[in-house]
C-alpha cells in the first residue's frame, strides 16, 4: 500500500473512525473493516488513545478529531482538529453511527477530559444549551471535575474513575461565607 489514511473521532468512552488504504493511486478500504491482512485497526485506536492521553492538559481538553497518514517509506503526519470531521454518504445523510454527537457523548467526553468552562468550544456550549444539559466542568482549585453534584479528582491524564466521587456540599465550598456576607452586609 501507499498510504493509509485514518480519521478517528472519539466519542466519549467509544471510538468512532473511518478511513481508507491508497493502493496505485486507488482507495480501497481492504485491511481497514477488521481484517488483520495489512492494518490493525485496533493497534492504531490503542497508539492514538495514548497520543490523546499525552496532549490532555488539565481544565484545557485534547483533541477531539484526529487524522493519520501513514506512509511506508516517509514519515507520516497527524493533524488534530477542536471540531469534528465527519463525511456523509453520496446522498447526504449521515453513515449509520456516524452522526453528530449529542449533548450526553460531548458531556462523557468532558467527564473524561474535562475543561474549564472558558476552554469549552462555542459550538460545544451551543450544543449542550440546545439540549439543556449542564456540562462537567474543569475546577482548578480542587483539581477535580464536578458534575451533576459529584467531585471527581483529575490528574495529567484525565478524570481518575478509581477514586470514588465525592458529593459536593455546598454549604462546605470555599467562598461560601464572603458570597453571603456580601449578601446581608453588603460588604
Amino acid at each position: 500500500m501507499d498510504e493509509v489514511i485514518h480519521v478517528l473521532v472519539h466519542r466519549g468512552s467509544r471510538t468512532m473512525g473511518y478511513g481508507y488504504l491508497v493502493e496505485g493511486g486507488r482507495k480501497t478500504t481492504r485491511g481497514l473493516k477488521g481484517g488483520n491482512d495489512e492494518f490493525s485497526r485496533e493497534a492504531l485506536h490503542d497508539w492514538l488513545d495514548e497520543c490523546r492521553f499525552l496532549a490532555y492538559a488539565p481544565g484545557i481538553g485534547t483533541w477531539t478529531t484526529v487524522e493519520v497518514r501513514v506512509f511506508p517509506d516517509g514519515p507520516g503526519r497527524l493533524d488534530v482538529f477542536e471540531e469534528e470531521h465527519l463525511r456523509k454518504m453520496n446522498n447526504g445523510r449521515w453513515y449509520p453511527g456516524a452522526e453528530p454527537a449529542d449533548a450526553a457523548v460531548w458531556a462523557k467526553q468532558l467527564l473524561k477530559y474535562p475543561r474549564t468552562k472558558d476552554n469549552i468550544p462555542s459550538w460545544m456550549w451551543d450544543i449542550f444549551r440546545a439540549e439543556g444539559v449542564t456540562p462537567p466542568i474543569y475546577n482548578p482549585e480542587f483539581k477535580s471535575v464536578d458534575w451533576k453534584n459529584r467531585r471527581r479528582p483529575v490528574t495529567g491524564r484525565g478524570t481518575d474513575f478509581g477514586v470514588e466521587p465525592t458529593v459536593i456540599d455546598p454549604s462546605l465550598e470555599p467562598g461560601v461565607f464572603a458570597k453571603i456576607g456580601k449578601k446581608l452586609f453588603g460588604v
